[in-house]
């Protein structure tokens, strides 16, 4: 054999493999594709787009941060074992006026004049 002939069959196979004869016979694509996004949900674990959020640190200061959820500002936690007994104190009764507010604020469902006679044509089943 010549080297002008082996040479001609390799690229032949090397063509081959590189441009696939395309087959018509099956039209589902394995690929996900926009076709398929138009068609059903995308399922991802994380999604790419990051929002633009500004971030509040315990000392007031803050930071232009990317975050997963649109929101217009995230504030950290405050760390109670690194605040002073006396601050520690006063952040606690800001927390326990705050609850008995919410529980002055709930309004009594109970009304003692509720009858429930009036009401009864609607769970009574009538023969037809």
């Amino acid at each position: 054999m010549t080297v002008g002939s082996l040479l001609g069959l390799l690229k032949h196979s090397a063509v081959r493999t590189a441009f696939p004869v395309p087959c018509y016979l099956h039209r589902s694509s394995w690929r996900a594709d926009s076709n398929r996004a138009s068609l059903t949900r995308l399922r991802r674990q994380a999604y790419a787009r990051l929002y633009p959020v500004l971030l509040v640190k315990q000392d007031g200061s803050t930071i232009h941060v990317r975050y997963r959820e649109p929101r217009r500002m995230l504030l950290m936690p405050l760390d109670v074992d690194a605040l002073s007994p006396e601050d520690r104190r006063a952040m606690l009764r800001k927390r326990e006026i705050q609850l008995q507010q919410k529980k002055e604020e709930e309004p009594e469902m109970i009304d003692s004049d509720f009858d429930t006679e009036h009401y009864k044509q609607f769970w009574i089943k009538t023969k037809k």
